[in-house]
């Protein structure tokens, strides 16, 4: 099934038609900035100050971003700092949750604490962030040259060797996890693909995208999550789209898709996403998990294939967690508010989160809306 019928590539080329070659890193100013937005979490912020520029990754060139989410205590604190994407490397990661223990919001009126709270934080250096290197240029024609060829272990090995050598910027980082997720998907994976266009996504928030990239991106998004039942995931990638686009402009086929979608998201049949879980960091030192915003309140697990621990509800207010057991239904109260599911285990176990129909009488805030103003808006900068 496809959406967009402009090639299997021809994303990568339509970025880079108006990438313009700049500076080596090392000769760049040193002129940076770290910026945090986040979800509405219903207390006062009375500190929350954005983490430090790790100084090598500065001299470097290289620029991170982050999305942790966090819990703030009855007492204000913020604690249990979670690492669910990032790109840029540990350094990043080590600052995010350093930073984390120094936030303070204003003591909660009752001893229930906030558990559903996501930050982003961006590390950019000012000039040039929307530009690459001559450098990452080089690279990015020799991985390009190898996807048409459809040479997809040569294109791995030079797309592991630009992770690994990094020193990019975000821009750079966008186009290097674009063309990853073009590797990922010559090779068969296409819950690798899903994540790496994801988080190219995420990466060019405040990255100037043409309009048709974006758009053709977020059909790719679509389609992958259509293709694995991540039904509530497809429906909040569809209202990004009608953002874009408005109805008048839509496509057609994912247009009714989504009515089918939301169909079934409003049926009496259980519906299964199917997921893998992954390495957020991908590095050592990341916790290989998987999240979801729930559609529906009562949840199981299914077909569970390697090892699946343990998982995590986030809620407004309230958390709980549990093993991972096929078969045992958990539901999310509706006082609870709005939720999200982590899972934990070994980075590649798959599983189905299977989702049951919602009573008639439940009309409880699902979690689909609440990213909506994540990356809508800056909540304090550092140069």
């Amino acid at each position: 099934m496809s959406f967009a019928n402009k090639g299997p590539i021809s994303l990568l080329f339509a970025t880079v038609a108006f990438v313009i070659p700049a500076a080596n890193a090392q000769d760049r100013d040193r002129d940076w900035n770290v910026g945090l937005s986040g979800t509405d979490n219903s207390a006062e912020v009375l500190s929350q100050e954005p983490p430090e520029y790790p100084g090598a990754r500065v001299r470097r060139g290289q620029e991170g971003w982050a999305r942790m989410a966090y819990v703030i205590a009855p007492d204000g604190s913020a604690t249990d700092p979670l690492i669910i994407d990032s790109s840029g490397g540990q350094a990043f990661e080590d600052m995010a949750r350093e930073v984390t223990g120094d936030w303070r919001f204003a003591p909660l009126d009752t001893a229930v604490e906030r558990p559903d709270n996501l930050v982003n934080i961006r590390w950019e250096i000012e000039k040039g962030r929307d530009k690459a290197t001559s450098n990452f240029m080089r690279r990015y024609i020799r991985i390009v040259t190898h996807l048409r060829a459809e040479e997809y272990e040569e294109a791995r090995s030079r797309v592991d060797s630009a992770h690994k050598i990094g020193g990019w910027n975000l821009y750079e980082s966008t186009m290097l996890w674009l063309m990853t997720g073009r590797v990922e998907g010559g090779e068969g994976n296409l819950a690798g693909k899903l994540e790496c266009y994801r988080r190219a996504h995420r990466l060019s928030e405040k990255i100037r995208l043409k309009r048709e990239d974006r758009v053709e991106l977020l059909e790719k998004i679509f389609e992958l999550e259509y293709r694995f039942g991540q039904y509530a995931e497809a429906m909040g990638t569809f209202a990004q789209l009608n953002t874009f686009l408005g109805k008048s402009a839509m496509n057609e086929e994912i247009e009714a898709l989504s009515a089918q979608l939301r169909a079934k998201l409003d049926g009496n049949e259980a519906i299964a996403a199917q997921a893998t879980i992954y390495n957020p960091c991908d590095c050592e030192a990341g916790e290989p998990l998987w999240y979801y915003k729930p559609a529906r309140r009562t949840f199981s697990f299914a077909n569970l294939s390697g090892n699946v621990e343990s998982f995590e509800a986030r809620c407004e207010y309230h958390r709980v967690q549990g093993p991972v057991e096929a078969g045992t239904e958990w539901t999310l109260a509706p006082e609870w508010g709005s939720c999200r599911v982590f899972v934990f285990g070994d980075d590649g176990a798959t599983f189905e989160f299977v989702e049951h129909p919602t009573d008639a009488g439940d009309d409880a805030p699902t979690a689909v809306a609440r990213d909506d103003v994540l990356d809508s808006r800056n909540r304090g900068e550092r140069g």
